[in-house]
C-alpha cells in the first residue's frame, strides 16, 4: 500500500465546534457510531480492544520521544520506512498499566499475547516495543485505511450536521 507524502505547511485555517450545540445528542450519536467503527477495525487487527489498545500504547510509547523531530518526521512518516528496535523507546507492564489504567495484571496478560501474536519484541528486560515491521503489515494496514476512512466520514458527517465549521485563518498585517 502506497502511503502519501508526510508534509508539514502552515495551516491556511483549522476546524472549529460551533458554540450553538443544542443538536448535542445527536453529536453523541455520531461520535458514539464512529469510535464503534473504528473500535472495529482495531478488533479485526488484535481480536479484542484491550489488546489493541496495550499493542497500541507500546507503538505510541516508542516513537513519542521523536515525533517532533523534523528529521525524524521525513525519514518516517510513511509506512514505507521501517523503525528498527534500537529507535524505539521501550514500555513495560507498569507504565502500560498506568496510562491505560488497567490492571498491570492484565496488561501482563495481554503483553504475552502480542509477544506470541508476534506483535511487539522484548527490547530488554520487563520492557517492550512494536517489532519492527509489524504495522506495515497488510492486515494492520487494512485496519489503518478503514480507520483514516471512519474519520474522515465522521468528520463530513459532523461538518453536514453544523457541529463543526472550517475557519480560515486570519492573515496578519
Amino acid at each position: 500500500m502506497s502511503s502519501p507524502v508526510t508534509r508539514t505547511t502552515k495551516s491556511k485555517g483549522r476546524f472549529v465546534l460551533e458554540a450553538d450545540m443544542t443538536n448535542s445528542r445527536f453529536f453523541a450519536f455520531l461520535l458514539a457510531n464512529y469510535l464503534h467503527r473504528v473500535d472495529r477495525a482495531r478488533r479485526k487487527v488484535f481480536g479484542s480492544i484491550t489488546l489493541a489498545q496495550v499493542a497500541e500504547l507500546i507503538g505510541l510509547s516508542s516513537v513519542e520521544p521523536h515525533v517532533r523531530d523534523k528529521a525524524f518526521r521525513r525519514e518516517h512518516g510513511n509506512f514505507e520506512s521501517v523503525i528498527g528496535i534500537e529507535g524505539q523507546r521501550a514500555s513495560n507492564a507498569t507504565s502500560i498499566s498506568s496510562a491505560l489504567e488497567m490492571l498491570r495484571e492484565t496488561v501482563r496478560r495481554n503483553i504475552k499475547q502480542l509477544l506470541k501474536l508476534g506483535y511487539i519484541v522484548k527490547k530488554e528486560r520487563s520492557a517492550y516495543v512494536l517489532k519492527p515491521g509489524a504495522i506495515q503489515a497488510p492486515e494492520y494496514q487494512a485496519a489503518i485505511a478503514d480507520a483514516m476512512r471512519e474519520t474522515f466520514i465522521f468528520m463530513n458527517e459532523a461538518i453536514d450536521q453544523g457541529f463543526i465549521r472550517w475557519e480560515p485563518r486570519q492573515e496578519r498585517r
